[in-house]
């Protein structure tokens, strides 16, 4: 499983800017927990998240939901991009507060060069990139394993952007429990248990619905080493504190 760049530069987006075909592009905000783009739909724009983080959810059996991914700052959700080319293969909903660039499929249309430019390539291959690597880690972690890729994961995505790489710095994940576990393939009570563990060892602080990521700089640094050493580096929360420390040294 290949990690993907977690600072995803906005001059992949603002790059783009002075090419004609931006000159059509509008601004749109979408506050926490707003459907940004609807399972289904047609996709008639070329959305690319510019702040904030967004949760697809897929639809798997008659009306129930679950959360497969999260995506942020660079990543393409709207027409042509991986999560569908002419209509919506999940549901996006902001995580937290949500800015998008849209352009319009017609005015793409007629800027054909646009679609192959060199920086909406990288958009796509990144967003391709994280959405694979969290469907990889679903089907290749144990419980606590992808409890532990989410938790890492959503630190990147919601990581202020003057962030620093210190282990005293605290993040306080705006995403309910529920949330996390959805997004891990756990129940409830398994998420319960699982984050019960890492607060144990010091790494997380919860209550009943948040959780608080406690050392950021380690965490936004776990998903490297994993791909570099395997998942036995966070096997168990022993285990996973121990590689965390090694990280904030």
């Amino acid at each position: 499983m290949k990690p993907t760049d977690p600072n995803t530069p906005t001059s992949k987006i603002a790059s783009t800017g002075d090419q004609q075909w931006m000159a059509e592009a509008t601004v749109r905000t979408y506050r926490r927990g707003e459907t940004i783009i609807e399972a289904g739909a047609e996709l008639g724009e070329w959305v690319a998240i510019s702040s904030g983080a967004a949760c697809l959810m897929a639809k798997v059996a008659g009306s129930t939901n679950i959360a497969v991914a999260a995506l942020w700052l660079g990543d393409v959700i709207g027409w042509n991009s991986p999560l569908g080319k002419l209509a919506a293969r999940y549901e996006v909903n902001a995580l937290v507060d949500v800015v998008t660039i849209n352009i319009p499929r017609t005015e793409l249309a007629v800027q054909p060069a646009a679609q192959e430019g060199t920086d909406t390539a990288l958009l796509h291959a990144a967003t391709e990139a994280r959405l694979q690597d969290q469907i990889s880690m679903r089907l290749a972690g144990n419980g606590f394993q992808r409890l532990v890729s989410v938790l890492a994961t959503l630190a990147t995505a919601l990581a202020p952007p003057d962030r620093d790489t210190s282990g005293e710095q605290r993040l306080s994940l705006p995403v309910a429990q529920s949330c996390i576990g959805q997004l891990s393939g756990l129940s409830r009570r398994q998420t319960w248990i699982y984050l019960g563990q890492l607060a144990e060892v010091g790494w997380v602080t919860t209550n009943r619905t948040r959780v608080v990521l406690e050392g950021l700089g380690p965490w936004l640094k776990l998903m490297a080493e994993v791909e570099a050493n395997g998942l036995g580096c966070i096997a168990t929360a022993e285990v996973c504190s121990e590689t965390l420390s090694q990280l904030g040294n």
